[in-house]
């Protein structure tokens, strides 16, 4: 194993972990359509009407599908769709008493045309969470792991308060809003310009020296991660896609369980792959109960 998966892993030992994720929970509205709409353009689409989502509550159900007690800490709409996505959440497992209450549920719409790709546009958020104190939060300097949606969100209190947890999260949309991690997961696309050509000395640059690994996807070209030592590379593995949407929570998620199981860093990946892979079969944003993703490897 790597120094740089060692250095990330070493303090748990292979047991199920407490985790908690830093996240939004939101109705993703999906819309069917033929073509993905471009400027000046008129496209007709579908309605096939709203379900639980949000990046963040995908990593969580999906988490907590594999055994781990997850902790969902985030706002939370306090009108009907909002008690509705609590409740999803719970049904998936993830515990919820920590969330913070928002007047509206945030939702997300979906453009979703016939190979399954789609395209995303955030209709309304709950506000910048880092307006807030960090809340008091039994447990969190005990934690296994932290996922961290966004520093442009939460605050970076999050950080020296999680002790010594592996501490993830996705690429900033900002590379100034970037802040400390251990590990740093999310696709091709959502990395800064800047930091496609040398992912880890970039967002190290920009994130600190804790950063140990930066594992990108690219969709059918599969994922690489790259630390200290020599990238190391998994394909995609097959699949029908249906929909594509959450496949990266899915592969975060595959990937945070094995590294959080004491696997070598290749095993981790390809279960992130396998799970991303089961993920764009459905027609769904939360992605499949680990049981089903190990299934379908036998």
């Amino acid at each position: 194993m790597s120094p740089a998966v060692l250095a990330v892993t070493a303090f748990l030992g292979g047991r199920m972990a407490d985790v908690f994720v830093f996240g939004t929970l939101a109705a993703d509205v999906i819309v069917r359509v033929r073509t993905m709409p471009t400027g000046g353009s008129h496209v007709n689409g579908e309605y096939l009407g709203w379900r639980p989502g949000g990046s963040s509550a995908n990593i969580a159900s999906a988490l907590s599908s594999a055994g781990h007690t997850v902790q969902l800490v985030g706002p939370v709409g306090e009108d009907a769709l909002g008690e509705a996505l609590l409740k999803a959440a719970q049904t998936h497992g993830v515990r919820t008493e920590h969330t913070i209450p928002v007047p509206k549920a945030p939702r997300t719409l979906i453009f979703l045309d016939d190979s399954g790709e789609r395209t995303i546009l955030a209709l309304a958020g709950p506000g910048r969470l880092n307006r807030y104190s960090l809340p008091d939060l039994p447990g969190l300097p005990e934690a296994d792991a932290v996922w961290v949606e966004s520093y442009a969100t939460f605050s970076r209190e999050i950080a020296d308060a999680a002790g010594g947890a592996m501490l993830a999260v996705p690429p900033p949309d900002d590379p100034a809003l970037s802040g400390p991690a251990d590990l740093l997961v999310g696709s091709k696309s959502q990395l800064p310009d800047a930091w496609r050509q040398a992912p880890l000395q970039a967002a190290r640059a920009a994130m600190g020296d804790r950063l140990r690994l930066v594992v990108v996807t690219d969709g059918s070209h599969g994922a690489v991660a790259y630390g200290d030592a020599t990238p190391c590379a998994v394909p995609a593995q097959p699949a029908r896609q249906v929909d594509a949407t959450g496949a990266g929570d899915a592969f975060a998620a595959g990937l945070l369980h094995g590294l959080l199981e004491g696997w070598e860093l290749l095993a981790a990946m390809k279960l992130g792959t396998a799970w991303a892979a089961a993920a764009v079969e459905k027609l769904e944003s939360i992605p499949p109960d680990i049981e089903a993703v190990l299934g379908a490897g036998k």
